[in-house]
């Protein structure tokens, strides 16, 4: 107790003299308890401009400058391959502990204030009997959220169940790592109690961003489709010795498919309830007298940005960002010339395998599509002044992703992007004409990010003022409920019912393709087998890239090796001057030529390690396999 009530924030200080705070005063009235959940809230992990890997760089769809190290972005510890159990750049466990530049989460001291909260809400006296269900909904939510947390970076975890006693014995204190399959069940079960406690939404703006029924629902979803996945299902190639001390394993030996069918049954649970209350996918209705293709594009893009709030698909998100605006700012095209960090700056690329795998205006993959198949997707067109492999993509690219001689609407202007080296938004060049690898802050792709980017944003040189436009940031909305439901139904049934293509239609729709039969009967038909699971993977990517879900998806599908190695990404030759000199096809390597080479080992790779600190304070915690 002495420890939370150090912890709580400074605002206590204003409620109750520091010399005679004690337990009981946290429940005196409604105004002190509430703060204590509120500060139960802030051991949530920053998923908004990178704090986790993934979140959203550190796939192979989104990264920040090749010149920046760990120490400036703490996500590139597992690109680079820096994380060890002894230096770690992510610690999910405590506040402290992690390398310099690195991240520190107290999930555990979350949790705890989370159980402290349940077991006392109700000595509250001014709060309504629905108001303390409600906290407690919120708390069983937390305490399963921040547990999936380290259950989707660590694998499997020492569960907490409740508020251990003062006087517990070093036996109930440090216990081993629980299995993968009892640390989801657990994860579920909090779920599910906090789905019947929690409204279906919060209807009071100063509560958004809180939980809801709907987002226990969906997190149960995500959780379980996880856990069906081929990383944990079965996986002995990585995991046969993968076990506690005493010799028990901690991930199944035993493939299960009925794992595929809890999925699906919970993303169809959690599809109807999320719309049997008001949920939908996003459409600006200024949008709707638009041709089909810019309606899906502009409505895409749109939904990302263009509330503060996006409560008609956003089943759960992290609200009144501050990153918000830094994400901005570092995607935005450069603003300043010459060489300036003052005002926009080109910090964030898009990595070439998310721009090769966004589909054609078919709707199919570019080596299915006639349009596409077989042409040199590489070479210069002059009439559009720009590669092939830019043009009659499909509208999810243009609404997220601009390049050389494209566009970027900002400050409520189009401006075509001079991405040459030399010019505004290129390659800097030092003096001599030759690429200036000390400038921190260039594109090395050729690819810039405007899905952050929303039209009124701008920057005022002469106060240097930025004004930026403020959205909530996704942690799970209804079209992922969608792809899921759909990937859990192949892989339990081996082919898509008409309610999976009910669903993946509802996607590309709002997106402006075809629906899937009519995208695929160009080519005689819709794939089979692993061709049409690779389909499937490929749709639900595309749909979310750059929402920090790649890094998990690639990995939970056992594909990360493949997508991360780096000798297959391609770049443009951002180095050069002209059309002739800028179109050819280099390997990433080639332009990141500042010595940190992106890496990937398996099975290492695929988790984060414990950091040895904590295995020296509980002697039963084993390593993950690999470190």
């Amino acid at each position: 107790m002495a420890v939370a009530l150090s912890a709580v924030s400074c605002n206590w200080l204003d409620i109750v003299p520091n010399d005679s705070a004690n337990e009981d005063d946290f429940w005196k009235n409604a105004l002190t308890a509430e703060r204590l959940l509120y500060r139960m809230y802030t051991y949530r992990p920053e998923i908004v401009y990178s704090s986790l890997p993934g979140q959203p760089f550190g796939g192979d769809d989104l990264m920040t400058s090749c010149k920046s190290t760990t120490k400036e972005w703490a996500y590139k510890s597992m690109m680079y391959g820096e994380e060890t159990p002894s230096v770690v750049y992510h610690n999910l466990m405590k506040l402290s502990g992690a390398a310099s530049g690195g991240i520190n989460y107290a999930l555990y001291e979350g949790i705890r204030y989370a159980y402290l909260i349940i077991d006392n809400v109700d000595r509250v006296p001014d709060l309504l009997d629905d108001e303390k269900t409600q906290w407690k909904g919120e708390c069983w939510f937390l305490i399963g959220l921040y547990h999936w947390y380290m259950l989707e970076y660590y694998g499997p975890i020492v569960l907490s169940k409740g508020l251990t006693s003062l006087n517990a014995s070093e036996e109930e204190i440090y216990t081993p790592r629980s299995t993968f399959d009892e640390c989801v069940d657990f994860i579920a079960g909090c779920y599910d109690k906090a789905a019947g406690m929690l409204p279906a939404r919060q209807l009071d703006a100063k509560w958004y961003g809180r939980a809801t029924a709907a987002a226990a629902y969906a997190m149960k979803a995500r959780l379980l489709l996880f856990a069906a996945s081929p990383l944990f299902n079965g996986n002995t190639e990585f995991y046969s010795n993968f076990t506690n001390k005493d010799g028990k394993h901690l991930i199944n030996q035993v493939y299960d498919k009925e794992k595929w069918k809890r999925a699906l049954d919970a993303c169809y649970e959690a599809i109807l309830y999320a719309e049997s209350n008001g949920y939908s996918l996003y459409k600006n209705s200024n949008n709707a007298p638009m041709a089909t293709f810019e309606r899906g594009k502009n409505d895409f893009h749109d939904m990302f940005v263009e509330l503060h709030y996006n409560d008609v698909e956003y089943l759960f998100t992290k609200a009144n960002n501050p990153n918000w605006a830094a994400f901005q700012r570092a995607s935005a095209i450069r603003s300043e010339w010459p060489y300036s960090t003052r005002g926009f700056f080109t910090d964030v690329q898009v990595l070439f395998p998310a721009v090769e795998m966004y589909y054609t205006k078919n709707g199919l993959p570019l080596d299915v599509d006639p349009l596409t198949k077989g042409k040199n997707l590489y070479k210069y067109d002059p009439n559009s002044q720009t590669a092939v492999l830019n043009l009659d993509r499909e509208p999810r690219f243009y609404a997220c992703v601009t390049y050389n001689r494209g566009t970027e609407e900002i400050g409520s202007t189009k401006k075509t992007v001079m991405g040459y080296a030399g010019e505004i938004h290129g390659y800097t060049l030092a003096s001599d004409g030759t690429p200036d690898l000390g400038k921190m802050y260039n594109n090395s792709t050729g690819y810039f990010s405007t899905k952050v980017i929303h039209k009124d944003i701008s920057y005022q040189a002469s106060s240097d003022n930025f004004y930026y436009h403020y959205s909530s940031y996704p942690v799970i909305r209804l079209a992922e409920l969608y792809l899921s439901y759909a990937e859990a139904d192949f892989e339990y049934n081996g082919v898509l019912s008409e309610r999976s293509h009910s669903y993946l239609d509802k996607v590309r729709e709002r997106c402006g393709l075809p629906s899937f039969r009519n995208s695929w009967s160009i080519v005689g038909g819709i794939p089979e087998g692993d061709a049409l699971r690779k389909i499937l993977h490929q749709e639900r990517s595309i749909e979310f890239l750059f929402e920090g879900h790649r890094y998990r998806d690639m990995r939970r599908w056992l594909e990360a090796e493949e997508c991360m190695d780096v000798t297959k990404w391609k770049v443009w030759n951002v180095f050069g001057t002209d059309a002739e000199t800028y179109y050819k096809v280099l390997n990433f390597n080639d332009i990141d030529l500042h010595g940190h080479p992106v890496t990937f080992e398996s099975p290492k790779h695929y988790l984060l390690p414990i950091p040895q600190s904590e295995i020296q304070i509980n002697s039963k915690l084993v390593q993950n396999p690999g470190y």
